[in-house]
């Protein structure tokens, strides 16, 4: 299944790199390319067409974001996943995205809340159910930009740089525990709640239901992936919206 490219903004003519960068991410986020599998770039060219060189460019960019991992003198791998590891994902996310929703919450005019209000009337009409029950490919792409759009207005371009690569790390585990099966969820009265604060100007509250919805998809993908059970801290849902400081690790 060809994934959704990342939300970077308008890009005139992609480099041959940046589309298989493009396609490579996709398919590692899909699992199409399961984690920990080795990748090996005499038979990854021409599944994508492509040389070597430029396989060997998007590894090394991905391994940047850390979704490969490369080994010395034996190539490059998908990065593993692990119960501690989506557990640090979510503490980090929960600190990055809430320090930008409180600073777009400020700067933020009436275009943002007409970009942010669109972007959540798209997400609740993508809506659909494939046959597998898994959400489709359209949901998920508005489902990036939505939360892309909510902190566009914070007014720092590392803040939604360290969002984006978090946003991706993180939809991995999603989708990979998408294939044991999801538990009920009203993942739409939350964006829609999550909206309503954020325009109300409510920063405490915004940032009290976006910490929540954060930790909310982690329990569920603790819950249905069977490679990630384990006895282990649950996310935090009541992290301070005021600190400024990233968590101590456990």
């Amino acid at each position: 299944m060809a994934a959704p490219s990342r939300i970077r903004g308008p890009v005139s003519e992609p480099t041959l790199a940046s589309a298989v960068v493009d396609r490579l991410r996709g398919d590692i986020l899909h699992g199409v390319l399961p984690p920990g599998e080795k990748l090996r770039l005499e038979h990854l060219a021409p599944r994508y067409g492509v040389g070597r060189t430029p396989l060997r460019e998007a590894c090394c960019r991905l391994a940047s974001e850390g979704l490969v991992t490369i080994e010395d003198q034996r190539g490059f791998r998908v990065a593993p996943i692990s119960r501690a590891d989506i557990l640090d994902l979510t503490r980090t996310r929960q600190q990055i995205e809430t320090l930008a929703l409180r600073a777009a919450i400020i700067h933020g005019d009436i275009t943002w809340e007409g970009e942010v209000t669109a972007a959540l009337h798209r997400l609740l009409r993508s809506v659909q159910t494939s046959e597998r029950g898994t959400l489709d490919e359209a949901w998920e792409l508005e489902h990036a930009r939505f939360h892309a759009a909510l902190l566009s207005a914070c007014g720092s371009p590392w803040l939604l740089k360290f969002h984006a690569t978090l946003f991706d790390q993180t939809e991995r585990y999603r989708r990979l525990a998408q294939a044991h099966g999801k538990a009920g969820r009203d993942v739409e009265g939350e964006h829609t709640a999550l909206v309503r604060a954020t325009l109300d100007r409510d920063a405490e509250r915004a940032c009290a239901l976006l910490t929540e919805h954060l930790a909310r998809t982690t329990e569920l993908v603790l819950q249905v992936h069977p490679g990630l059970r384990a006895n282990a801290p649950s996310p935090q849902k009541n992290l301070p919206t005021k600190s400024r400081s990233l968590p101590a690790k456990d």
